[in-house]
């Protein structure tokens, strides 16, 4: 995963960063910390600010551009690139802690070889996936631009969803279904100015699923190759299957921050940079990612935070 231009315009997703970032520390001590920022304040130093968070002085040198004598001043804004570990506290959860570093459950798991039920105890050090390096190459490293892309994606909007399986009675037969009408583009929306992407039952409902895992958006069972529509007027700001876990997906941003996403699909119909239009196709349903039964897992997210599609569609 790759700091670059891109980066930058992908930040645009979520508002260009028209607020602060929220203050949230790294699980260190108290202190003007914040979800990957850092304002100095009096006394402060590269050495004093990278200890107070756990994080080795060359990754908050050259993830901020710093150069010798590396000089701060009072108010200055830093970049705090994760650290390498966490140690677990009191009411931690996978979930929690994945929301914290801006990683996936899914990632989190594996690299501290997590079983279900994803016990952690108070004390534990759970080793934080991704390089902080990486993070902070320059633009002209060779990784193509799409795997700089997702990176940016998948850390600044959204983590992979808990897989979901329709039981037998929810699951459509898709073999029944051959030419599956689209619905109709003139939906009324909600108050919100939003329609439904696709009909079906809702599978799997936003918010704390077993385990321990969190699902950030509702999945809804349809027959394979049902039309998705676009839920509201916008812009494709990503349309691939470079994140692990959703398969085929679509983000589409909208106005007022909003942002909404379509995974699992079995086509994509649109591609980067389209002006979407509400109730415009742009893919089908399908079984990619971590699925075995036809649905869409769907989201909807203001600025970077998840909210519950179903209050708003």
């Amino acid at each position: 995963m790759l700091r670059s231009t891109l980066l930058t315009c992908l930040l645009f997703i979520t508002a260009c960063a028209q607020t602060p970032a929220p203050l949230s520390n790294y699980g260190a001590g108290a202190g003007a910390g914040s979800a990957g920022m850092h304002t100095v304040a009096t006394g402060d130093t590269v050495y004093s600010i990278s200890r107070r968070y756990k994080i080795e002085m060359p990754e908050i040198i050259t993830v901020n551009h710093l150069s010798a004598p590396f000089r701060l001043h009072v108010g200055q804004r830093l970049k705090l690139p994760p650290p390498q570990t966490y140690e677990v506290r009191n009411g931690d959860s996978l979930y929690s802690i994945s929301r914290l570093f801006n990683i996936s459950q899914t990632q989190l798991a594996q690299s501290n070889i997590l079983t279900p039920p994803y016990m952690i105890l108070p004390g534990q050090i759970l080793t934080i996936p991704g390089s902080t390096a990486a993070l902070s190459a320059p633009a002209s490293s060779p990784l193509p631009a799409e795997k700089i892309e997702v990176a940016a994606v998948s850390r600044q909007v959204i983590a992979p969803p808990p897989a979901q399986t329709a039981s037998p009675a929810q699951a459509p037969a898709a073999d029944k279904i051959t030419s599956p009408p689209p619905l109709a583009a003139s939906a009324t929306p909600s108050r919100h100015g939003f329609i439904r992407p696709v009909k079906g039952q809702v599978i799997s409902a936003y918010g704390p699923k077993g385990n321990g895992l969190h699902n950030d958006g509702i999945n809804i069972a349809a027959a394979r190759g049902t039309p998705v529509q676009a839920v509201s007027d916008g812009t494709v700001v990503y349309a691939g299957s470079g994140l692990k876990g959703y398969g085929n997906l679509v983000l589409i941003k909208h106005q007022n921050r909003y942002l909404s996403a379509y995974g699992h699909l079995e086509k994509i119909t649109i591609k980067k940079g389209d002006t979407i239009r509400i109730g415009q196709s742009i893919g089908t349903v399908g079984t990619s990612g971590q699925v075995k039964t036809p649905q869409l897992h769907f989201e909807i997210r203001k600025g970077t935070e998840a909210i519950d599609p179903e209050k708003v569609i």
